[in-house]
Order: structure tokens, then sequence, then C-alpha cells
């Protein structure tokens, strides 16, 4: 199942492809947008396809197309435009389809058969974290990540929203040790009961023999284990 975010200024041009992507199926549409500010925030889902028209009042589809290229996780673009002579300068952005408005479901098919297959982006991509919160469904990044605690059978995990960057809490299933295989090490352990993003490590303090680690957005310091206190160290230093 790909996910898809779909912007266009035109609401009914929007309608129209949300209904031909549910007759295909293998596409769950994730968000809409009708310009290129909407569509940032709506990229807060993490899609793995975006269905971008080109002509778009203020910022148009290319140049947007060339900010989500450079997205920590870029998704597939497919263009769809209703200028044959826009898909030119739209190739420099290297889509994996360009669509002509009356969109086809033959031509939908085959663009997005074309934006499923692996490329360098796809590659590139790092693990991701869906989490709920509320009626909310974010993916997140290890880049999005404070620290995760493991408490009463389940996780605690404090993260920074990707649209705005505060800080939130969330309760999750996955482990600490399933957290630590997804994101393959950049995650650091303090504890058997305890992660943090490294990245988030302001200082370390030492009082009565206990190390402890002092962390941006959280309002107490997270205790360092014995065993964890010479990867904590290597990992500051490096």
């Amino acid at each position: 199942m790909m996910r898809a975010l779909i912007v266009d200024d035109e609401p009914l041009a929007r309608d129209r492809l949300r209904r031909l992507l549910g007759r295909l199926g293998g596409i769950e549409v994730v968000g809409e947008a009708g310009n290129a500010t909407e569509a940032c925030v709506a990229m807060r889902q993490i899609p793995d396809l975006v269905f971008l028209d080109i002509e778009m009042p203020g910022e148009d589809g290319i140049q947007l197309a060339h900010r989500l290229r450079e997205a920590d996780l870029p998704p597939a673009i497919v263009f769809t435009t209703a200028h044959a002579d826009r898909a030119l300068p739209a190739s420099e952005t290297a889509p994996a389809g360009y669509l002509l408005k009356p969109i086809e479901p033959a031509a939908l098919t085959a663009a997005i058969e074309r934006a499923a297959r692996p490329n360098r982006c796809h590659q590139s991509r790092r693990p991701t974290l869906t989490v709920r919160l509320g009626r909310e469904e974010l993916r997140l990044g290890p880049e999005h990540v404070v620290a995760a605690m493991a408490e009463d059978k389940a996780t605690h995990l404090y993260l920074l929203d990707p649209a705005d960057g505060r800080r939130r809490e969330a309760w999750i299933e996955p482990s600490l040790n399933e957290l630590e295989e997804r994101f393959d090490g950049q995650l650091l352990r303090l504890h058997r009961n305890s992660l943090v993003n490294a990245a988030q490590i302001h200082s370390v303090s030492h009082h009565d023999g206990q190390h402890r680690c002092h962390v941006h957005h959280l309002d107490e310091p997270l205790m360092i284990s014995r065993r964890a206190w010479r990867s904590v160290r290597d990992a500051l230093e490096e």
C-alpha cells in the first residue's frame, strides 16, 4: 500500500483523482492540498507519492517539486497538468510520471507502477515510525525522536512534531529493542529502560556515583547505567 498526497488547486480535479485511485486500489490518499503552502503542511504525513499539479497560484508545482526533493524522506512525484508544453521543465525534477488531464486510468496505473520501482530516492530513505495521536497519524524519522522509555509493558515516546517541531508524547506498542532495530543504531541506549536520540543530548552530569543524561525537550535527566556509560561517552566524543 502506497501513501499518496494530492496537490491541485482545483477541488474537482482532486476529487476525480481520488475516485480514480480508489478504483485502482493499492493507494491510500493521506492528504490533499490546494497550493504549495498547504502541501508543505500535509507533508508531515510523509507520503510515498505526490500527485502534483504544475499550474497553481503562488509557488507552482515545479518549484515545489524542487523543494520536496530536498526532504529527508523525498516522495516519488507524478506531475498532473493540462499543458503538455510543461513536460520539459518538469523533467528537471526527475519525476516518476507525467499525466495529462483529464487523467486516464491506464496512464495513472502506469505512473503508479513507475513510482513504485526502487530508485535512488527510495534507497536513501531512512526508516520511519508511524504514531497515532488522537485522530492524527504522524510518520517519524529518527530525527523526530527525542527519547523512549519502557513503562508498564508499553513504550512512552517523546517526539518532535514534524510540522512545527514542538514536543509531543505518545504511547506506542513497539518495544525499545524493536525501536533500536528499526532505526539501526541511530538511537542510543542509556539504560535497559530507556533510549535517546544522541543529537538531543546537551550534557552529562555525575552525582552520587550516578551518571545522568540531560536531554533537550525533557524536563528531567535520564539515568545512565554503568553498562551503557562507555557507549554514551564514546557517542558524545564523536
